[in-house]
């Protein structure tokens, strides 16, 4: 036997700990007492009083707490925490339940080395495996879920998966290049100490475990006809702590290599140090390039399952999620090619089949201080497996427009959990990096979320769809009442603490007003990043987008008022609307008559550079900085034009009689401003930030690329004046077709060409760029093509 060596995982020593001195003690001398004694006593006490009160309001000041506000009930409370589901998103394929309680379960594979090496292991979705390509075609996002995942050499590992009581099934099937093969290894992880795992003798019932949620429960794995081991199962279990983010490096670690004379070498898992019971139990199958095997994760409520009550279950889930997204998307009648519709029920079934459940605290910068904020109990979509498996607030908004269609419920469940999130104050965290899991995915100097910084209130750009549909309102009218004084106090927050310098105005939080690398220091909180706003940050400045947002919010507000709040709320949110919503303050604010729209203002200058500058304190002695030949002024920033000046247009502010909107059509449609073949570029190719790096290697991302959900906005926007009364509905009418046929092309070619959605669409050539598979709101091509974009 060859013993596969690894590094030794080295203990920190414990801290040795400072014997404290002798004390020393002196005879008291006896001192005749002075008449004013009684008088010290009294002064030490109030003294000692006062420095009490004192540290307390010191201690409260520079150690403060961030406080959750009272949890809302959860629309699904009775079945969230014992049903299973793939609420494990960074992983190709892993199950767990919504508790904090539930066993993790996870599957890993590798491809099996001819000569003695580290294996290559997949376990966490990663974009440095290079699969050809992995999606979820069909998926629920509750019951049931059937995946592809292309291996290299043009093999296919399927994954199908169904729910059942408090367990669950699952069907694995491998296809692969002839005279390879391959190791899977399938674990059961605690997370709480009731969780107690022993193994079996046969892979029937290879996993025994009991947990307080669960009970007993039992792990059974079964080959199909025709599947053969090419060694024994090899099974390990352990009662060692394993860090969640290195299961796979435990594997390895543990792998032992077997090299029988005149047979190939083969991996086992290591079987000497096995624990009587421990939380953390495996079991490892050797397999050849054609091969298929059923789990089943059997409780007191879900017995042993055939294949054929398997099959039969899976073929009736996935019969009633068809006939659910025919009726909701109706492509079936539209004259769609077969990979355009291929491409559409992969976009919405990656959503859900992404959907993740966290628990835990997350970090959060208040008073510059440094504080865990918690726990949350967290259900959300995400906007990538491999990049970004966490909840983003911004983004969370358009994943709802696209999940509401096919489960409002779920839309409403995810809803609450973000409100969930809210502090006393009414701030929300920008992101929900919650658990080690979610942090190694995150650099660390990104994980601490900052009390003061916003995010686009896009969750009010879904619940004003969701209020102004009469089915959802009348079923779950409950729950709605319930998130209108949550929804109140977050929208309060952001307008009193996002306030610019005049009371129509509003500024982003969170500009870097002393960094001299970046060409335009970003806007993160915006959620537009590295587009450009006024070149100096300063306080004095004010954002459009920002204004535009905060007016859709105080019209969904005022909505919901008049269903569930008082009269008094009633007024005061209707008042707060129209003032909100004035188009002529917002010209006075935004527009420029000379360049024919509307604008950011702040301190800016139209000639910015990044040039090298003298530093002592760099080996090159100098660094890139930013430069201007025009001393910055106050001003609207008029040599920028894209994505944020469009709010105005996509939040459905200007009338449509209105010629600001006519000037807005003519440079949507201008190629030279933001046409493309493709879709709507981020940022006109006239502006000096085109495609312009925001440091020396910090490439451009908002400034040219093509991003799905602001074409979705603008589809939206443009259908909306196309039905509006004016002179411009043909203009509006002719730039939604063509728009809408460019998306769909240009993203179904690059389906085709690369299996994946993608982050973003490069504006010259169409193709898919940043991170991928995009599971987030590039899905929104299913609404474009289904016409069904709610103006």
């Amino acid at each position: 036997k060859l013993q596969l060596t690894m590094a030794p995982r080295h203990r920190r020593p414990p801290r040795e700990l400072e014997t404290p001195s002798a004390t020393i003690r002196y005879e008291p001398i006896v001192e005749p007492e002075p008449w004013f004694s009684c008088s010290w006593d009294i002064a030490i006490i109030f003294l000692l009083l006062g420095g009490t009160a004192f540290a307390v309001v010191l201690h409260l000041y520079l150690y403060p707490t961030v406080d959750k506000m009272h949890p809302l009930p959860n629309v699904d409370l009775e079945n969230a925490p014992y049903t299973w589901g793939t609420y494990r998103p960074h992983m190709y394929f892993g199950l767990r339940t919504r508790s904090p309680a539930s066993p993790l379960f996870g599957m890993m594979w590798y491809e099996q080395p001819d000569t003695i090496q580290r294996p290559h292991i997949r376990h966490w979705c990663n974009q440095d495996d290079r699969l050809p390509g992995y999606y979820w075609y069909e998926a629920d996002g509750r019951s049931f879920g059937r995946q592809n995942i292309s291996e290299a050499h043009k093999g296919v590992i399927q994954t199908d998966w169904i729910n059942e009581a408090n367990g669950f099934a699952a069907r694995v099937k491998l296809n692969m290049a002839q005279g390879r093969r391959y190791n899977v290894i399938l674990y059961l992880s605690a997370q709480e100490l009731s969780t107690r795992f022993r193994l079996g003798r046969h892979l029937k019932d290879i996993f025994y475990g009991y947990n307080d949620l669960l009970g007993a429960f039992t792990l059974s794995v079964t080959l199909k006809d025709g599947t053969k081991l090419h060694s024994s199962h090899s099974a390990m279990l352990t009662d060692e702590r394993i860090q969640i983010d290195k299961y796979q490096d435990f594997i390895v670690d543990n792998t032992q290599a077997i090299n029988p004379q005149n047979q190939p070498l083969h991996y086992l898992l290591n079987e000497k140090k096995n624990s009587d019971e421990g939380k953390f139990i495996a079991v490892q199958l050797n397999l050849g390039s054609q091969a298929e095997f059923d789990i089943v994760l059997q409780t007191e409520k879900l017995k042993a399952m055939k294949s054929e009550e398997f099959n039969n279950i899976l073929r009736g889930r996935s019969y009633n999620f068809n006939k659910k997204y025919e009726n909701a998307f109706q492509l079936a009648g539209k004259n769609y090619t077969n990979n355009q519709q291929k491409m559409a029920k992969v976009a919405l079934s990656n959503m859900l089949g992404s959907v993740g459940y966290w628990y835990g605290h997350n970090r959060v910068v208040h008073n510059n201080l440094l504080h865990p904020y918690g726990p949350h109990s967290f259900f959300s979509a995400v906007p990538s497996r491999p990049f970004f498996p966490r909840g983003f607030l911004w983004d969370e908004g358009f994943h709802q427009m696209l999940i509401r269609k096919m489960d409002p419920k779920m839309t409403l469940e995810m809803i609450v959990s973000w409100m969930n999130t809210m502090d006393t104050s009414g701030w929300i965290p920008r992101e929900m990096i919650v658990g080690t899991e979610a942090e190694a995915k995150v650099p660390a100097e990104f994980i601490p979320q900052k009390s003061d910084v916003a995010n686009p209130p896009t969750l009010f750009y879904v619940m004003d769809k969701l209020i102004h549909d009469d089915r959802t309102v009348a079923r779950y009218a409950g729950i709605l009442k319930l998130l209108y004084p949550r929804l109140e106090k977050w929208f309060t927050w952001i307008r009193v603490t996002q306030a610019g310098p005049t009371r129509s105005t509003f500024r982003w939080r969170g500009r870097n007003s002393t960094i001299l690398s970046e060409l335009n220091p970003k806007t993160l909180s915006s959620g537009l990043d590295d587009f450009p706003r006024a070149s100096h940050p300063s306080d004095n400045e004010y954002h459009l987008d920002l204004k535009c947002w905060i007016a859709l919010a105080s019209r969904v507000l005022a909505r919901l008022a008049k269903s569930y709040g008082t009269e008094v709320e009633y007024q005061k949110a209707s008042k707060a609307m129209e003032e909100l919503n004035n188009f002529d303050t917002l010209t006075k604010d935004h527009w420029s008559e000379e360049y024919q729209g509307f604008y950011d203002y702040g301190k800016h200058s139209v000639d910015v550079a990044l040039a090298p500058v003298p530093a002592a304190s760099s080996p090159r002695q100098f660094e890139y900085q930013r430069v201007t030949s025009r001393a910055p002024t106050y001003q609207l920033v008029t040599n920028v034009f894209g994505y944020n000046n469009l709010f105005p247009m996509m939040l459905k502010m200007i009338p449509s009689k209105s010629p600001a909107l006519k000037a807005m059509l003519d440079k949507i449609h201008d190629p030279e401003v933001l046409w493309t073949k493709f879709g709507l570029r981020s940022i006109s190719r006239k502006s000096p930030y085109y495609m312009a790096k925001n440091t020396e290697h910090d490439p451009p991302y908002w400034r040219g690329y093509i991003w799905i959900n602001i074409n979705y906005m603008v589809l939206s926007s443009l259908r909306h004046y196309a039905d509006q009364p004016g002179p411009y509905q043909e203009q509006s009418l002719t730039i939604f077709n063509e728009l809408r046929a460019n998306l769909v092309s240009n993203m179904a070619i690059q389906f085709q060409k690369t299996g994946f959605l993608w982050e973003n669409y490069d504006d010259r050539t169409g193709q898919g760029r940043g991170c991928h598979p995009f599971t987030g709101w590039s899905s929104l091509i299913l609404l474009i093509m289904s016409d069904n974009l709610d103006t």
